[in-house]
């Protein structure tokens, strides 16, 4: 049903004009430099007509027109039209919250703030400046202009609830814009999860011990070394940002590998031994996918390979290839949890069982061709919880990430073993078909080929980095 009657934000209505559209679409070309006037009347159709397909009632509201042409301009490959269509939307939103937040009143309605003793309160522009002008070392001109940028982040969201650290992280990404960026890393918080400083006070035998172990613990978690640039550094101390490798920067993140078969499974074992003795020199996790030979043995009472393999698990996590059913999962024979199984496809039982042994699994018809290798340089990850729609601070996410991913290709270039793997990054905190996703991915692909470096997405995130992420929303 094709819209007749659009809801403005202010809660009044008016006749749906498809003009409004197109004079939008025609200042993104203007700003991008591509006028085209009939493709601008063209695209405002298909919008209509999409709207026409995915509402059911004639009524409807700016933003979903909004996001109707951000998908339309999207989905028919003109994406830098896309790019600043979103710019001056977001633009004219900082410029009606900047005027919704010039009022005088000091406390913004339906949002509180949730303090590290779980307690909730309102949220108070006066006490927050006040804060900042004794905490940060802000004139109280200073501190009431970021206060200000805080409510503009906030002011167009969802957000009703924010934890103390969430609000810290806000306060220093507004000091960074507004020029106070020294400020904030030297006086800026440094954050770690109630529930580590619970196991280690818990795990300590006296309290002496107890803050040595904890500042430690603070120390080794939140210093990054001066290879890394300075936003950089802000944002993995914030939990934006996580980057493998920092313990041994010289070694690649994981490497893979499927052997050949053999007639004789020792030879199998033999080989598996010197490619992970090899591997490990240059790789700090390596996969080892084992041929079917090797299950068949075991399942026909080859006990004599259960030691072997338990050494190799030292080296390597070994996957035995099966067919995705085996009755050695009915008494499994090992005690190394780096001894798993690999499949040719996911399989509901299978995986029923080895989550209940705790083992990892893999699969795919590529795992049995023998010489299969992947290899993985590095890894990234960013935390873009609570930015949804703002794309200046998605900007600076991706501009970091890139810039992360480029110390970690210096740091390994030495190895020519590394040349050529991939760089790998995932995105925690977005929706996965959401716009500001889709924009994320975009900007990351983007900042990266204009630095030389393809990197490609993934949705596997390791432990330590779901750890490291989460300490932005722990309390």
């Amino acid at each position: 049903m094709e819209p007749s009657v659009i809801v403005k934000r202010d809660g009044s209505q008016a006749p749906f004009c498809g003009q409004r559209i197109i004079d939008a679409i025609r200042r993104a070309q203007q700003a991008v430099g591509q006028v085209d006037d009939d493709l601008a009347i063209e695209l405002c159709e298909v919008v209509i007509a999409h709207l026409g397909r995915s509402v059911d009632d004639p009524t409807i509201n700016i933003e979903t027109v909004q996001d109707a042409v951000i998908f339309v301009l999207q989905e028919s490959g003109n994406y830098q039209l896309a790019t600043a269509y979103l710019r001056y939307r977001d633009a004219r939103e900082r410029e009606r919250r900047r005027q919704l937040l010039s009022r005088p009143s000091s406390v913004v309605p339906h949002l509180v703030i949730c303090g590290h003793d779980t307690r909730l309160r309102l949220w108070d522009r006066d006490a927050l400046c006040a804060q900042l002008v004794e905490d940060r070392d802000l004139s109280a001109k200073a501190a009431h202009q970021v206060v200000l940028m805080v409510e503009e982040m906030l002011a167009d969201t969802d957000v009703s609830e924010l934890s103390q650290d969430l609000l810290a992280g806000l306060i220093d990404a507004a000091m960074v814009r507004s020029g106070h960026g020294a400020v904030a890393e030297r006086c800026g918080d440094v954050r770690i999860s109630r529930r580590d400083l619970t196991g280690l006070i818990a795990g300590a035998s006296d309290g002496r011990q107890a803050a040595v172990d904890t500042g430690g613990r603070v120390l080794s978690g939140f210093v990054l070394s001066e290879d890394y640039p300075a936003e950089v550094r802000r944002l993995y101390c914030r939990g934006r940002m996580w980057i493998d490798g920092l313990d041994d920067p010289r070694r690649g993140n994981e490497f893979t590998a499927a052997l050949d078969g053999h007639p004789d499974s020792w030879q199998i074992v033999a080989q598996a031994f010197a490619l992970a003795t090899t591997a490990s020199r240059s790789w700090r996790q390596v996969n080892l996918i084992i041929p079917p030979m090797i299950i068949g043995h075991l399942e026909r009472g080859g006990e004599a390979l259960i030691a072997p393999l338990e050494a190799l698990s030292q080296l390597a996590s070994c996957y035995l290839y099966c067919d995705g059913r085996t009755p050695l999962l009915d008494d499994w024979p090992f005690v190394s949890k780096n001894i798993s199984i690999a499949s040719y496809e996911d399989d509901f039982l299978l995986l029923g069982r080895l989550q209940q042994l705790g083992l990892e699994h893999l699969s795919g018809p590529h795992l049995m061709q023998g010489g299969y290798r992947r290899r993985v340089a590095a890894r990234c990850a960013l935390n873009a919880q609570g930015l949804e729609g703002e794309f200046s601070q998605l900007d600076l996410l991706a501009m970091a990430l890139v810039a992360a991913a480029r110390v970690r290709q210096r740091q390994l270039s030495a190895d020519p073993e590394l040349a050529g793997a991939d760089i790998r990054y995932a995105v925690f905190g977005l929706p996965p078909t959401s716009t500001s996703n889709e924009y994320l991915e975009r900007q990351v692909v983007q900042e990266g080929l204009r630095c030389g470096i393809a990197l490609q997405r993934t949705s596997r995130l390791p432990t330590a980095a779901c750890e490291h992420l989460g300490r932005l929303f722990d309390s």
